[in-house]
């Protein structure tokens, strides 16, 4: 008799609460406020609503198929506290409000490994966040807000990354000692963009087809090596890398290619730039401004022009190859006995005119620039520049020369054909 009663009441349970165990699936936060410090909750190939916040160490595991998703007023994910892993699922901030962040995490050793972020606002955003990875993460945007913003937060690493159409892939500010390895970032408007932030190591990385592959602004004693910035040329004002204020910073083995303009070193000092690579940019490197830089070991091959320099004195050009150079080596030393020199002239008078930069290049241009060449004080030289380019086999760029000598040869026929329809129309 008891036993009928319990399986009547049973089945009345059911029917009168017929989604009490589906709720209780999909209350996530419920979940992760009963466990305890040290567990791992895994999680099923399906969608979960957030926002969830995680205030203790525990770890988050989705497989194929796990979505956190929300579109409300707080991030989809809130990392508080120390010792957080959030690893192999995939989050979606829905909301249109650009601010909140689809992660946002505090806190120290925080792990976030093989997440997938899909936002129409911010990415992932670190704050006060000190010892923490982020690794094999892919966030895809809309292009109007960051994809990782990194402030006042230290000794994190950020690593093999890709990171697609946000409006800076990487945002650091006001942090010190991070580092960031083989991250790859596109189609955003800078890829790296650093402020008021020292001891950095950029290192491995990808940034191709932004506006600008690095902006690096106010750093100090950081090392951006073994990078490739290219095909960054969207825009009149685009750089591969641009360096503004910035100091005992090493910039090194580095490919800057299809560029608009490769490097460019603005009001900085006291940097080292060698054994880089610039090939078939607009303009090789561009001083600003820049004061005591050692540019050296450089290889320049196919830049419409190589170098430019304004308003910069005292910088050590030295033993760089450039394809433009006259080259005489009787000592067979491996350095020529011509210096390369770069007048300033077209730079500067583009400066107060820029429509002039249409004349680039152009034979009217050129005999200017004969006739009113500028002093030998404002001229940069390089007095040995090297005979043989330094290619870096690494780089899959320099495999073959026939590129170049297909850039030379049709400059030359442009050059050509100027010069003969200007003789024509005499």
């Amino acid at each position: 008799m008891k036993t009928r009663i319990y399986v009547v009441f049973f089945l009345l349970l059911c029917f009168l609460f017929p989604n009490s165990k589906v709720h209780a699936e999909q209350n996530l936060q419920s979940t992760i406020q009963q466990a305890k410090p040290g567990d791992v909750i895994q999680l099923k190939g399906k969608t979960y609503k957030g926002p969830i916040t995680i205030s203790k160490p525990i770890t988050l595991v989705g497989q194929k198929n796990t979505v956190i998703q929300s579109n409300g007023k707080r991030p989809t994910i809130s990392l508080k506290g120390n010792s957080i892993q959030l690893k192999q699922l995939t989050v979606q901030q829905l909301s249109k409000d650009p601010k909140i962040p689809a992660i946002s995490a505090k806190g120290n050793s925080h792990l976030i490994e093989g997440v997938t972020v899909h936002t129409k606002s911010l990415g992932i955003d670190l704050e006060n966040v000190h010892r923490s990875k982020i690794a094999r993460v892919t966030i895809k945007g809309s292009g109007k807000e960051n994809g990782i913003v990194v402030s006042k937060s230290s000794e994190n690493i950020i690593r093999d990354s890709f990171i697609s159409r946000m409006l800076d892939a990487i945002y650091i500010e006001n942090s010190d000692h991070n580092r960031f390895l083989r991250n790859t970032l596109v189609n955003s408007r800078y890829g790296f963009h650093l402020m008021f932030s020292k001891n950095l190591t950029i290192r491995e990385n990808k940034s191709e087809k932004n506006y600008i592959g690095a902006m690096i602004m106010e750093t100090a004693n950081s090392v951006i090596e073994d990078n490739s910035f290219s095909y960054n040329a969207q825009n009149v004002n685009s750089y591969g890398l641009q360096l503004f204020d910035t100091t005992y910073t090493k910039i090194a083995n580095n490919d800057f290619s299809h560029n608009r303009i490769g490097m460019k070193l603005e009001k900085s000092e006291y940097n080292q730039v060698f054994h880089n690579t610039a090939l078939s940019n607009f303009i090789g490197i561009q001083f600003y401004k820049a004061h005591s830089n050692t540019v050296t070991k450089n290889t320049f091959v196919g830049n419409v022009n190589d170098i430019q320099a304004v308003a910069s004195k005292e910088n050590d050009v030295n033993k760089n190859y450039w394809d433009g150079a006259w080259k005489l080596d009787i000592r067979n030393s491996g350095v020529s006995m011509i210096p390369y020199k770069a007048d300033p002239f077209f730079l500067s008078l583009t400066q107060d005119v820029p429509e002039y930069q249409i004349f680039f290049q152009s034979p009217g241009m050129i005999l200017l620039q004969k006739m009113l060449k500028s002093p030998d004080q404002l001229v940069l030289s390089d007095h040995a520049p090297l005979m043989t380019a330094q290619l870096n086999e690494s780089k899959n760029t320099f495999t073959s020369p026939i590129g170049v000598w297909i850039v030379s040869i049709a400059m030359i026929t442009i050059s050509f054909s100027l010069i003969t329809l200007g003789r024509k129309s005499i």
